[in-house]
């Protein structure tokens, strides 16, 4: 008994290390004071995490017509152009071939950078007004069309996302 409990003891402090570095990282967005993560998850390809995304909300309750935040902590190097591609490709996956590409993959570059392994970008979506992002603390910038950002959002959050598991990982289910 004694041994099982020295065993159970690290890994809840190290779980309690991580739970608390994440919840920082996101605290240096000073829009996200008052929100809690609603769930987390991993999007993994061929056996590989390629990163990992959290989904917070005010008060831990994710409800979508309210702001929310999406954090996605990345295992790979991205640049900002492949970021923006993979987006509009997953926007066009469940809305169809978008009229105005250009213009939608030059707001998508607006507000992405390259990112490092172990980089993270956090999106604040306000529902019907557009959204904001940030990386270690820094507004990379902010998109004024809220379908644009509704979409984004969509890539994790629709129903008819490409990655059914994680969402419902996001949104504080178990599957």
């Amino acid at each position: 008994m004694k041994m099982a409990c020295m065993g159970i003891l690290p890994m809840t402090l190290t779980l309690l290390l991580n739970l608390s570095s994440v919840q920082a990282s996101v605290s240096k967005v000073p829009e996200l004071s008052g929100y809690e993560q609603v769930g987390t998850g991993d999007l993994t390809w061929l056996g590989m995490t390629v990163y990992q995304a959290s989904l917070y909300a005010p008060a831990g309750k994710y409800q979508p017509s309210l702001p929310h935040a999406l954090k996605i902590e990345y295992r790979f190097s991205f640049s900002a152009a492949q970021l923006a591609e993979r987006s509009l490709t997953e926007i066009e996956r469940v809305h169809g071939k978008q009229d105005d590409r250009d213009l939608l993959l030059e707001q998508l570059l607006a507000v992405f950078s390259d990112v490092q392994r172990g980089d993270a970008i956090v999106g604040v979506h306000y529902p019907g007004r557009g959204a904001s992002f940030y990386s270690k603390g820094e507004l990379l910038g902010r998109w004024e069309n809220a379908q644009l950002a509704e979409r984004f959002f969509g890539i994790w959050l629709n129903a008819d996302t490409r990655e059914p598991r994680l969402r419902s990982q996001l949104l504080g289910s178990r599957q």
